[in-house]
Order: structure tokens, then C-alpha cells, then sequence
């Protein structure tokens, strides 16, 4: 694990790419959807060699910078690598892979899924077993991408196996971080039976929150979170704890 985590601290140290991620990201854009008008503090990595890139942004309660609040809306668009409508984003609500909690999405013929992860090292990682709840709002999939609109409940504490994790939204920052895959996840119908090949890129950033973070219409943005999709589980399946695949 040392070795590891020296050999992470040594590709930020030496690539300018992820010290431009980390720079460019950390003071957010204001976003606003254009079919719900929820407003949103967002953060961009920009398409490079590295990572065809990413935008994740987040919209809390208003007194969110005050209270820490235990949910949020969030905003995912994920480029395609190949212009083909493939490839998966996942963004760690912590910053580092171990310990916190991960959320991945990817495109499934016509719908957006999404499954929350959780690991102990730097492995596939599990289902998480805590109370989140993604409850979607819209998607929309094409050869560049997909986006995803989402309520995401019980998402900024988590609890598996004994390790428990928060992100303190009344610190004003968090502390994130983003992966990125060419390739859809194998076996990917159902979210709890994927397999994944580890990601191409990924990277952390301290994501600050200005004035436009928290809204008064929160509630009621809330409610059009309506959607709960599950993908295709019907036929039962290993649940995450089959045989696991390569990750290096």
C-alpha cells in the first residue's frame, strides 16, 4: 500500500496534466440546467490525451454551508473517448479510491446506470452495502457521452465494514476525486454484477463551493428526482461477490 500511494504522489508530482486538473478545478463554474433550471456549482476536467473528460457538479440545501447536509443534486457528463457512446465516469465523494464512497456511471442501451462502490485498497471495489439512494432526474446518451441529473440521499456519510467517512460540506470545500474508463463495464445490465478493467485516468480536487452551491429551491428541485433505475437484475447474479476481475 505505501509503495502504491509513493507511486501515486510521484505521477502528480511529475504530470502536469494532473496538476492542471487539480488547479482548473478547484473554483467552480455556475451551471444551470436548461430543462429544470437547477443551478449548479460545477467543476470541469478538460478532454486531453489523458481523459476525454468530464464535468461533475453539485447543488445543495440552502443552509448547506452552515449545517453539513446529508444530500445533494447532482450533475455528471461523461465524454466518450472513441465518439462511440461507450467508456464509464466515477467520482469518490472523499477524494482517495479506499475508504469512502465511490459512484460509478456508465451508458446501458438507452439508460444511464449507476452503482455505488466501495474499497478497501486499491482493487475492484465492492458494492457498498450503507443507505445511499440515487434517484435519477434525466439522462441523455449520445456517440460524444451521457449526463446524468440525480438526487443522491444519505451520499455525504457512508459506513462499510467498519470504516465510516464523511464529506463536510459546511467546511465550504471538499475534498473529491474522478476516474474515467474507455470501455463500458462488462456484464454491466444489472449494476451489481459488473466487472470493471481499471480506469485509463483519474485524478483529486479541492472543489470549493461559492454562493451559488446553495438555493432556496432546493426542495423543490428535489422532487423531480423521480426515476429509480435499476437496470436489467431480474436473473439474480453474483451481487458483486463473484470473481472479480483484472485491476492494474
Amino acid at each position: 500500500m505505501k509503495a502504491f500511494t509513493r507511486s501515486i504522489a510521484a505521477l502528480v508530482a511529475g504530470s502536469a496534466f494532473l496538476q492542471s486538473c487539480l488547479a482548473q478545478s478547484s473554483n467552480p463554474t455556475l451551471f444551470t440546467d436548461p430543462n429544470t433550471g437547477i443551478r449548479f456549482n460545477a467543476w470541469t476536467v478538460a478532454p486531453s490525451r489523458f481523459s476525454p473528460g468530464l464535468t461533475f457538479g453539485m447543488a445543495l440545501p440552502e443552509d448547506a454551508l452552515s449545517t453539513d447536509a446529508t444530500e445533494f443534486i447532482g450533475y455528471l457528463s461523461c465524454n466518450s473517448a472513441n465518439n462511440d457512446g461507450r467508456g464509464w465516469c466515477g467520482i469518490s465523494l472523499g477524494g482517495y479510491m479506499p475508504g469512502n464512497l465511490l459512484l460509478l456511471a456508465y451508458p446501458q442501451e438507452d439508460d444511464v446506470l449507476t452503482s455505488f462502490r466501495f474499497a478497501s485498497k486499491y482493487t475492484m471495489p465492492d458494492l457498498y452495502t450503507g443507505n445511499a439512494t440515487l434517484t435519477q432526474i434525466s439522462s441523455s446518451i449520445n456517440s460524444t457521452g451521457f449526463s446524468l441529473l440525480f438526487r443522491c440521499e444519505g451520499c455525504l456519510s457512508w459506513e462499510q465494514d467498519g470504516t465510516t467517512g464523511n464529506a463536510s460540506t459546511s467546511a465550504s470545500q471538499l475534498l473529491l476525486g474522478w476516474a474515467q474508463a474507455e470501455e463500458n463495464p462488462t456484464d454491466g445490465a444489472c449494476p451489481d454484477d459488473l466487472s470493471l478493467v481499471k480506469h485509463e485516468a483519474n485524478s483529486l480536487w479541492i472543489a470549493k463551493f461559492d454562493r451559488n452551491a446553495t438555493s432556496s429551491s432546493y426542495n423543490s428541485w428535489a422532487k423531480l428526482a423521480t426515476n429509480v433505475v435499476t437496470g436489467d437484475c431480474d436473473g439474480g447474479g453474483s451481487n458483486g461477490t463473484g470473481t472479480k476481475p483484472r485491476w492494474y
